[in-house]
């Protein structure tokens, strides 16, 4: 991925990659820590490892196979495509199915609108795919690093897998860059759908955090809705996007009755008094002004979400002084709005993976190159790919959903050793270490996969 033609380097530029990003998923936050965990020879073998400076370099090979806007170019993008989609057929061939995303307590599934093969099911498990932003603080100044509203440093975009937990896409951006850019949003968008083998990429649901919906992104979503004109041959794309609480959809809210508002649903799926929906599509649509959603799409509909404030919390002013109100935007036609808004709010989900993403190296951005802490961006979203691969192919209850805090602790920094013995390898676990089955039954599985 990294050979250039004529160069012969004393480190091998791919195991180097696939060193750091093991470092950074067992804890290296910086390029030291890199270098003196893979020095341990007993784990990375005799010719694993390289010095701080070396990985500097890699991350500089690695910044020239990405694009301008820092997101990966062709032939980096499909090979780690390639990758992905072996390991997808492999969790598939583990738990039956893709993993599905829980939505008020139950597993969102959509109906198969026509079999489009004889071996399809009634219904389809959907691919889910969050965007969000987040910012990386800067304590130097570094090429990028700009004041924003949290501070001062990045601002990159990023893309999840919710169904996995991968990271998909990670676009490194400038300080100051908007948290809901439209233009940034439909390449990241476009690179995580890329990255979706294409067995699983006909049903897809794309949620997007905050109230900046715009005509570019929504409009490219539905370009990639094909379903509607090709019936079983399209792709089914859905969205859920944040709405904003501008002057139309606080005119919908007021002509709403107090009796249209109904009950808001928790994670569980029972009855949050504390919060209540509406759909205010109707009352957008067929305003006194006239239709305030004109140049929308058809299908867009709009749906509200408000909570009574907390006790003493001060309104801005121009706010409801005892509600606070919340919209998003789907092209979703069935479903009761209790549910969507539901499955709107599991969007909250992607604070873990962005936090995961963080545990792995990317609170510290190693270098003053943008183009270098751009890469490192990139190896952190695939140390957390990793750890979500290794919980999906090798472990059982409360560690296949662990945070990489527990799986260091639990298995990767076991005192265990990694020894050949008459031929053959073999992993040495004190007796007395409570979590020894669940290491060993774990390298069990990953040496199943790859026999030889």
């Amino acid at each position: 991925m990294l050979a250039r033609p004529g160069f012969f380097p004393g480190r091998d530029r791919g195991r180097a990659l696939t060193d750091t990003v093991a470092a950074l998923a067992t804890g290296a936050s910086c390029l030291t820590d890199v270098e003196a965990m893979t020095a341990q020879v007993e784990l990375f073998g005799k010719d694993g490892g390289a010095s701080d400076t070396t990985v500097l370099r890699v991350l500089g090979e690695y910044a020239d196979r990405l694009r301008e806007d820092g997101l990966p170019r062709r032939a980096l993008a499909r090979a780690t495509a390639k990758v992905r989609a072996g390991v997808w057929e492999q969790i598939v061939a583990r738990h039956g199915a893709l993993p599905t995303v829980q939505v008020a307590g139950k597993d969102l599934a959509w109906p198969q609108p026509q079999p489009r093969q004889e071996e399809d099911h009634d219904v389809v498990v959907p691919v889910v795919i969050r965007l969000d932003a987040t910012v990386i603080h800067a304590v130097s100044d570094k090429e990028g690093a700009e004041p924003n509203y949290k501070g001062y440093g990045h601002h990159p975009l990023t893309a999840w897998c919710s169904n996995t937990g991968e990271s998909l896409a990670v676009m490194n951006r400038v300080g100051s860059a908007g948290s809901f850019t439209a233009a940034d949003h439909v390449a990241v968008l476009d690179a995580a759908l890329e990255q979706v083998p294409a067995a699983h990429r006909r049903d897809v649901l794309v949620t997007v955090d905050g109230a900046g919906a715009s005509h570019e992104l929504i409009d490219h979503l539905e370009a990639l809705n094909t379903a509607t004109a090709h019936g079983a041959r399209g792709r089914r794309v859905e969205y859920s996007m944040g709405w904003p609480v501008d002057a139309r959809t606080r005119t919908a809210i007021q002509a709403v009755r107090g009796g249209d508002w109904s009950p808001g649903l928790t994670a569980t799926g029972k009855a949050d008094d504390d919060a209540q929906v509406v759909e205010l599509t109707g009352l957008l649509r067929h305003s006194a002004g006239g239709d305030r959603l004109g140049t929308w799409p058809a299908g867009l509909r709009v749906i509200a979400r408000r909570v009574p404030r907390a006790l003493g919390e001060q309104a801005e002013l121009g706010q409801d002084p005892n509600w606070r109100y919340g919209a998003f935007a789907t092209n979703t036609t069935t479903g009761q709005v209790q549910y969507l808004d539901a499955r709107h709010r599991t969007q909250a989900h992607v604070e873990d993976r962005i936090k995961e993403l963080k545990a792995c190296g990317a609170t510290r951005l190693p270098s003053k190159s943008y183009a270098r802490n751009s890469a490192w961006l990139h190896l952190a979203g695939h140390a957390v790919t990793v750890l979500s691969w290794l919980r999906l192919l090798a472990l059982d209850g409360d560690l296949a959903i662990a945070e990489p805090k527990k799986l260091r602790f639990r298995l990767l920094s076991a005192p265990a050793r990694y020894v050949r013995h008459a031929r053959q390898r073999i992993l040495k676990i004190p007796t007395g270490w409570a979590w020894a089955t669940d290491l060993a039954d774990a390298f069990a599985r990953l040496r199943a996969l790859h026999p030889a």
